[in-house]
């Protein structure tokens, strides 16, 4: 019996924490566009910082579906590698890491405060604290589509010959000050091997041997990308044109390949929009 009432408590604990972000959801569309006329919505990242040795990231990768699922192209969901669980092993070979997300991991202290860990927007909650937990992702979220959009880009990408070419174009609404920058990130999905695991809900346990991953960072132009202008403030209405070239990785599956560009504040880290299409269109 009691082995019974176990079993019980812990898969309403798993689908407790797997549909905690989006019950937290309010609608977030807004037929006025954001509240800028109609000219651009809103859109938001969240990162995911994760590693196949991080037994409880399985069930927050299914929250991230979960909640792309729910908001469609207005959400870019991106899985960064980093840290201590994400180190290859005899048994778990693969690398996933890259210098940016390892970067990035440090400097925003998320698998020093544990994994499953990410960030919305890079947004702070207080002086320094950019962590958000699976559980508080839903809320996060909406929060962030509920603000209105201060800049619209559009990214165009050309493939040949085993080369990405991607123009991205960023147009703020507003004037806004300080320092900009421009990253593009390269993500792939449908990688299988190795992922530790402690929910049975999820898939085999302690270890699914054919696990899929999703969203993987594989590229960035640099760890904090490249100074998009000099203005200050930056010019209403303004076409920002950068191009970046990527010569792809022999394991990277172009079909499976998408680009992440967003800009933020060099200073704040705050992301004020983002963009996300297929490296194959």
């Amino acid at each position: 019996m009691n082995m019974k009432i176990i079993r019980i408590i812990s898969i309403v604990a798993a689908v407790s924490f797997l549909f905690y972000a989006c019950e937290k959801i309010e609608p977030p569309y807004k037929e006025d566009g954001g509240g800028n006329g109609g000219e651009a919505e809103q859109k938001v990242l969240l990162e995911d910082y994760t590693g196949h040795d991080c037994v409880n990231c399985p069930t927050a990768a299914i929250v991230a579906e979960q909640l792309k699922e729910f908001y469609g192209e207005r959400l870019v969901v991106m899985a960064v590698h980093a840290g201590f669980f994400a180190r290859p092993k005899s048994d778990m070979p693969q690398d996933f890491r890259t210098e940016a997300g390892e970067a990035w991991d440090g400097f925003f202290g998320v698998s020093a405060a544990g994994n499953p860990n990410g960030l919305v927007n890079r947004i702070q909650k207080a002086p320094g604290d950019y962590i958000v937990s699976p559980a508080e992702w839903g809320s996060a979220i909406s929060t962030e589509m509920e603000k209105e959009a201060k800049a619209k880009m559009t990214v165009h990408s050309d493939f040949e010959q085993n080369t990405l070419t991607s123009t991205i174009t960023t147009e703020f609404l507003y004037p806004l000050e300080g320092t900009y920058h421009v990253l593009l990130c390269v993500t792939q999905d449908s990688i299988v091997g190795p992922q530790m695991n402690n929910d049975n809900n999820v898939g085999d346990t302690p270890k699914i041997e054919e696990y899929v991953f999703m969203h993987v960072l594989r590229y960035t132009n640099g760890v904090w990308g490249e100074l998009l202008t000099d203005d200050d403030p930056v010019v209403t209405g303004k076409k920002y044109v950068m191009e970046v070239t990527v010569p792809f990785e022999s394991e990277w599956v172009p079909e499976n390949c998408h680009v992440v560009a967003f800009v933020f504040d060099q200073e704040t880290k705050t992301i004020v929009q983002v963009e996300e299409t297929d490296v194959v269109e």
